[in-house]
């Protein structure tokens, strides 16, 4: 096995609340050899380093198809599928020593490949339509339509949080791009600046005294109907992230704080789609 990488994170696709809450606790455990595993829970933007998707599930596997990982994103289908899909799979019932075996394998692979593209200084994901899609959509055509429909806000990010020190980290990140960094300390100053600048990006530290960070994204949703703009909350790793009434306010999601800038400058230019 080669050199060990941090605690690989998996994003699960298509399984029940019980199955996913068995997959936490057993991928958690810690052992003396091989990969550390964390699953991601719902609503959580970082990037997965893997996939492992129900295959009994069509929904899932057109998440899959819409996502369409390259391969140093591995993928591990639980279950069988009629589906003709280039990805490894394992039989149900799970047999969950094995798993670790399976999981290892994938990650020695991935490992492999990050390590040959990063010595001819090439990219970590490979050209993605080189692999077959599933010709699946189960989305509602009405979201692609509003998609196309709404311009992105004029402004830059807004940064909610009590205090200068993050603010001043994320506009040090984003002078090279020329973007402004705005700062509110509470809700009203937050829906006060974004009223006047329609901020592409606004991030809600949820340990913002007196914020409900719920009520304050549903705000500034409502106050650019005619503008896409995205709204993250920053939270500590015990917050319990209300996924339902994230969807209902139209939240895009959460990161866990401390944020490396690896991860802060990827989330910021996936939603500013910036070069």
């Amino acid at each position: 096995m080669l050199n060990k990488t941090p605690t690989i994170e998996i994003r699960l696709l298509g399984f029940s609340a019980k199955e996913e809450e068995t997959f936490f606790s057993v991928l958690a455990v810690v052992r003396e050899k091989g990969y550390r595993y964390s699953c991601l829970k719902k609503g959580c933007l970082r990037d997965p380093d893997m996939f492992i998707v129900n295959a009994d599930e069509l929904k899932a596997l057109a998440d899959l198809s819409d996502i369409h990982p390259g391969e140093a994103q591995p993928v591990l289908l639980v279950g069988k599928t009629d589906i003709d899909l280039p990805y490894p799979s394992i039989s149900r019932p799970i047999r969950w020593r094995k798993i670790f075996d399976i999981l290892d394998e994938l990650i020695d692979k991935r490992e492999l490949l990050l390590t040959t593209l990063s010595a001819y200084t090439s990219i970590s994901v490979h050209e993605r339509r080189h692999t077959k899609r599933l010709d699946l959509d189960l989305s509602d055509p009405s979201i692609y339509k509003k998609m196309r429909e709404q311009p992105k806000g004029a402004g830059g990010i807004l940064v909610v949080d009590k205090d200068t020190q993050f603010r001043e980290y994320v506009s040090t990140i984003m002078d090279r791009y020329g973007k402004e960094v705005s700062l509110a300390s509470d809700e009203r100053g937050a829906i006060m600046l974004h009223a006047n600048h329609q901020h592409v990006l606004t991030l809600i530290n949820t340990s913002t005294p007196n914020i409900d960070p719920y009520h304050l994204c549903d705000v500034l949703k409502k106050q650019s109907p005619a503008f896409k703009i995205y709204v993250i909350f920053l939270v500590d790793k015990d917050f319990n992230y209300d996924l339902s009434r994230g969807n209902r306010v139209g939240c895009e999601g959460f990161l866990v704080k401390p944020l490396s800038r690896k991860i802060l400058l990827k989330t910021i230019k996936k939603f500013l789609q910036l070069g």
